[in-house]
């Protein structure tokens, strides 16, 4: 599992002001959240954290968050707000995970090799782009990788197909499509005699 570490200092101004005030000294405000305990207001460099997030490319990189005054705590990002115009961060949730919990996190898929429907015209449709993935804070995969190679024409991969990575369970409470090769649209020619004499579009 990829993680980056960043400085951060305790911030003691809260609110609409102080996160104004902060942003115009180049200061991104941001929390730590921890089950049970009080949320920790922070602030850090975000040119430090886009580079961190350029780097990884994984929404759910491992946060080593070295607090100054406090103590280093290991972090996922809960949730990265940006400016509707600019897109520059304007805040960060982070929420503190311990080495032995579980952690339940959306993980993208991936598919693997090149389906057997594509050599026939198919076209590769990916239905749901994350999964829910349960398990410990070292062991979330940076993708859920599915072997597509014997995949034909309007066949499907349900997510109870899918062997999750070791130490990961795939959580779903019934079935559902995760992936399918849809065949191309041809067109058929419709008997000159039939009352409509439009031309039909099906699929191969």
């Amino acid at each position: 599992m990829a993680s980056v570490s960043l400085d951060a200092t305790l911030r003691e101004n809260t609110g609409k002001g102080g996160a104004r005030k902060l942003r115009a000294a180049a200061r991104l405000p941001a929390v730590v959240y921890r089950a049970g305990q009080p949320a920790t207001p922070i602030a850090i460099d975000p040119a430090a954290v886009e580079l961190a997030f350029k780097k990884t490319g994984n929404r759910n990189t491992l946060v080593e968050l070295d607090i100054a005054g406090d103590r280093k705590r290991t972090c996922l990002v809960r949730e990265a707000q940006r400016h509707p115009v600019t897109r520059q961060l304007q805040h960060i949730d982070f929420y503190e995970v311990e080495p032995d919990q579980q952690v339940t996190v959306k993980v993208d898929v991936r598919p693997v090799g090149v389906a057997k429907g594509l050599k026939l015209g198919g076209t590769l449709r990916i239905i749901r782009r994350t999964l829910d993935v349960r398990c410990k804070p070292a062991d979330i995969p940076p993708s859920i990788d599915v072997n597509v190679t014997r995949l034909g024409v309007g066949e499907f991969i349900t997510v109870a197909g899918i062997q999750p990575p070791e130490g990961c369970e795939l959580l779903y409470s019934s079935d559902f499509n995760v992936l399918t090769v849809v065949g191309k649209r041809v067109p058929i020619v419709v008997d000159d005699d039939d009352e409509e004499g439009d031309e039909a579009v099906a699929e191969a």
